[in-house]
């Protein structure tokens, strides 16, 4: 009494192991320290290249606050490796994972500033302020558009 895959009961979905959603979140975590850790290092460098000293107040304020919002990321973003190490062994690891999640969206609200804001600089400096405020505009409405408002309308559903 063989049957067919068609009438045969569907098994049970197996629940997901303990740390399934923490190496899913420090996954997360590995691809966007790379890229803040660049942006950071172009950053740092920036201010030491001989073009630099000709930008506007106004660039030069963009430019600190565009450093200020990738440095807190950065260091938000690489804090759960340093937590992680130093509690090792984890006691709680839920609470941990809460942690961590609550702690990569905070580090996503300056990265998505340090983007704009990194958008309007370069777009500055190339072209003109007009043109930097309707790009980095435009930049900043698709972050919070794909980053944050589609995400969250589909959590709530």
């Amino acid at each position: 009494n063989r049957r067919s895959p068609m009438t045969a009961p569907v098994p049970k979905e197996s629940p997901a192991p303990p740390d399934e959603g923490l190496t899913d979140l420090l996954s997360e975590i590995r691809l966007l320290v790379p890229g803040t850790l660049i942006l950071v290092a172009f950053l740092i460098a920036l201010p030491f290249n001989s073009g630099y000293t000709t930008i506007s107040r106004l660039d030069n304020a963009v430019y600190v606050a565009l450093f200020i919002c990738a440095m807190i990321s950065l260091l938000i973003f690489i804090a759960p490796a340093a937590q992680h190490r130093l509690m090792s062994p984890l006691t709680d690891r839920a609470a941990f994972k809460r942690s961590v999640n609550r702690q990569v969206i905070i580090g996503l609200m300056p990265l998505s500033a340090a983007i704009t804001l990194a958008t309007y600089f370069v777009i500055s400096d190339v072209v003109s302020h007009v043109v930097a405020v309707i790009v980095a505009g435009i930049v900043g409405l698709a972050i919070a558009v794909l980053w944050w408002i589609m995400p969250l309308s589909k959590r709530r559903r």
